[in-house]
């Protein structure tokens, strides 16, 4: 029997490691137009933040220009979990009101169902989309994703804004009934602040 968190982990890592398109980023170990480097603002990523605490990085800009880091988080009893990604794809400082964002958003999003599309185990389709007010910033543009994995029922909630010069995607998952209900949107709002903080 799979347990719940391993389920979980197994529909986020393939989002965060999707393939890059783009060049070098080249500020991993140097700030490029005035932005913080990636570590910088990796750092600026909260270690526990409304009942979610922040697990491991992936640095995928080490090994694939573009891509940025990838940062997990747990919410309260495995109940939900989330991946929050600072990334260019190598397309150089992203602005708080960009006109990138929207085709990445729903380049995102749908990175997302197609993954689940390569599993015969896991269905996902889009129930909708929506904006996320940030208080001091931009708002985030969302889409609600709804599906199953196996038997289980599940909630993708993909968000997508910028920080720090960067893209900023924020996936959390959760079953469509969790043993403790969990809000993404308090997180996803706190974290989008946090990585904006200078």
């Amino acid at each position: 029997m799979i347990r719940r968190p391993i389920l979980l982990l197994a529909l986020l890592l393939p989002v965060a490691c999707a393939p890059p398109q783009g060049g070098r980023e080249g500020a991993v170990s140097g700030a490029l137009g005035g932005r913080p480097t990636l570590e910088a603002a990796a750092a600026r990523l909260p270690g526990e933040v409304v009942s979610f605490t922040r697990g491991t990085s992936f640095w995928l800009e080490r090994e694939r220009p573009g891509q940025g880091v990838a940062v997990e988080y747990a919410g309260p009893s495995r109940a939900a979990v989330a991946t929050v990604s600072l990334y260019d794809r190598g397309q150089g400082p992203i602005a708080d009101r960009d006109s990138r964002l929207a085709a990445e958003f729903s380049a995102a999003v749908a990175e997302v169902v197609a993954m689940a599309g390569t599993r015969t185990s896991q269905q996902i389709a889009e129930r909708g989309r929506s904006e996320i007010a940030v208080p001091g910033g931009a708002p985030l543009s969302c889409a609600r994703l709804e599906g199953t994995y196996g038997r289980q029922e599940m909630r993708t909630l993909v968000c997508l804004g910028s920080a720090a010069g960067r893209f900023l995607k924020v996936q959390v998952t959760s079953p469509a009934r969790p043993v403790r209900p969990v809000d993404p949107i308090p997180f996803v709002v706190e974290i989008a602040q946090a990585a904006r903080r200078a």
